[in-house]
């Protein structure tokens, strides 16, 4: 074997199966009329080449693909994980992606809280009707009873009838520790 066949049968293997440009085809044909080894070589190439291409085509014929996209999907889309599987994913990509946009809606809830909670407490308590009375004395025809008028501040009132002591013997009225009268006596 010269050298040119040695560089040759490097190419006889790309020839036979149609894998060389048109300047080495030209070259190795020009080489193949002059050589009968090379030419043998070659076609001992194409027999295998067409035997294994032969076999591989009656492999394929022979097999059964009838449940093969089922048994590809069922490869790839397996059973649904459980609920807690789901969040416990869901919440690692929002996290992945969003850990700032979380991080910053928590702080704004927990200081939008640190001061709402506050305010709604002493706005309950500014709301809730106090026990302010508002106390008027009457006078009677009796001087020892005396009726107290008690205004709860929240539309109610109380109206008392209260003893007042013999001894003092005033008629003028008692104050019973009220604020005083606003509008003057009933």
């Amino acid at each position: 074997m010269d050298k040119a066949c040695q560089s040759y049968r490097m190419l006889l293997s790309a020839y036979a199966d149609g894998e060389v440009s048109a300047k080495e085809r030209g070259q190795v044909e020009l080489h193949l009329s002059s050589c009968p080894d090379c030419r043998a070589r070659l076609a001992d190439l194409k027999a295998l080449s067409a035997s294994v291409g032969s076999h591989l085509r009656s492999q394929a014929e022979a097999a059964d693909f009838s449940g093969f996209a089922d048994a590809v999907m069922r490869k790839i889309t397996p059973e649904r994980p459980s609920l807690t599987e789901r969040l416990r994913i869901g919440w690692q990509e929002i996290l992945t992606y969003h850990r700032t946009a979380v991080v910053s809606s928590l702080v704004t809830a927990a200081v939008t809280l640190a001061i709402a909670v506050p305010l709604v407490y002493r706005l309950a308590e500014s709301s809730a009707p106090s026990p302010e009375m508002i106390v008027k004395s009457l006078r009677l025809e009796d001087p020892n009873v005396q009726p107290v008028v008690m205004n709860m501040g929240d539309g109610r009132t109380l109206i008392m009838l209260v003893n007042r002591p013999e001894s003092e013997g005033s008629s003028e009225p008692v104050d019973l520790g009220g604020k005083p009268p606003s509008g003057g006596e009933l």
